[in-house]
């Protein structure tokens, strides 16, 4: 993983924040996976509950049975992690836990429409504590594509068989964690690790992060997309589609589009409306009303399979106030938070806090 300059600079500013820089600095798992840590304590306890019916989802690892105190990532109904150990050493209940799965892309690059190559960055590899060290290369699409398949059935816990099914004939090594070390392996291009062990029972599914940006085409995608949530669905689980926001000019590189954005919303239980400070229309209330024009565009839009993905760090108060209004009054299903560096944790007055209490909790208003 790249070290963002804002990274070294918060690293060494103060003492306290050594856990969590240790983290990122290392680069053993992607910000959005990063330990929960709550070194100055944490505004919202467990026993912190969000607006009746609905869903509070965080990117991290759910809290460890009998060390709630000073966990930084409440409130929540549902977490999404790449810790499987972490799933497994999570409560029953009340959350929903999911099992957050890389979509394989490409790495072959893309030509842009002035004719330049754009190159890909290579892919996550399952560890059992988060993604390793090593990124992971594919030679087409269709390699990419069936690692993603792989992975995810040997996460749902399906046979290995049927695991091995996706990649046989495709040009794909399958490669067991445990037969490799922590660093990767000496061949990472058309190799493909998949996660350590099954989920546990109770593991409500998989969260897809698809951000392939690999010159896919819609078709593509959506054939993809339909098999996946089928995957998900034969093992009696629910899916989660996280991906950038639908009118975002990447959606051209990864085939998300006004042809199939309506039928790829309904394939899975939740799918991300991402609301973000950099957004084309550097407006939020205009970027959600293009994004559901673009769900819109092939029929109607059901509002109880939306999340809105929303970005903790450079947004305000006054904009988490328009979403939670937004989320309100259109019924939709909840939210998932996007920290992009942002620290959770700490005292109540603090701006994080107070959007996820706005949104969360319907708490908007201002000190």
């Amino acid at each position: 993983m790249s070290l963002r300059p804002r990274t070294v600079r918060y690293c060494t500013r103060a003492v306290r924040r050594l856990a969590v820089c240790l983290t990122a600095l290392a680069g053993a798992v992607p910000a959005w996976a990063a330990p929960a840590i709550a070194p100055d304590g944490a505004c919202f306890t467990a026993n912190d509950r969000a607006t009746p019916g609905l869903e509070i989802y965080q990117q991290a690892p759910p809290p460890v049975p009998g060390r709630e105190a000073g966990y930084a990532f409440f409130p929540a109904t549902g977490f999404a992690t790449q810790s499987m150990g972490g799933i497994w050493q999570a409560r029953r209940e009340p959350y929903k836990l999911y099992y957050f799965q890389w979509a394989n892309r490409s790495t072959q690059g893309v030509v842009n429409a002035r004719g330049e190559r754009i190159a890909r960055k290579g892919n996550f590899q399952p560890g059992s504590d988060g993604a390793r060290d090593q990124r992971a290369g594919f030679t087409s699409i269709e390699k990419a594509d069936a690692c993603t398949l792989a992975q995810t059935a040997t996460a749902l816990g399906l046979s290995a068989d049927r695991a091995r099914g996706f990649v046989r004939g495709a040009g794909v090594e399958l490669v067991s964690l445990r037969n490799d070390g922590k660093t990767g392996l000496a061949q990472a291009t058309d190799a493909c690790v998949v996660p350590p062990r099954a989920l546990p029972p109770q593991a409500a599914g998989v969260l897809l992060d698809y951000e392939v940006q690999d010159g896919r085409t819609p078709q593509q995608t959506l054939e993809f997309l339909t098999r996946y949530a089928e995957l998900v669905r034969s093992a009696g689980k629910q899916s989660i589609l996280l991906i950038n926001p639908f009118d975002a000019p990447s959606q051209v590189y990864t085939g998300i589009t006004k042809a199939n954005a309506n039928r790829i919303h309904r394939l899975f239980d939740r799918t991300t409306l991402f609301v973000w400070s950099r957004n084309r229309q550097q407006s939020i209330d205009e970027s959600i009303k293009s994004q559901m024009a673009v769900i819109g565009a092939g029929g109607a839009v059901d509002p109880k399979r939306l999340i809105v993905d929303f970005e903790l760090a450079n947004t305000t108060e006054d904009e988490a106030s328009a979403v939670h209004r937004f989320i309100a009054q259109q019924g939709l299903a909840g939210v998932i938070f996007w920290r992009d560096y942002a620290q959770q944790g700490g005292a109540c007055d603090l701006p994080v806090n107070r959007k996820i209490a706005c949104l969360a909790q319907g708490r908007c208003e201002k000190p």
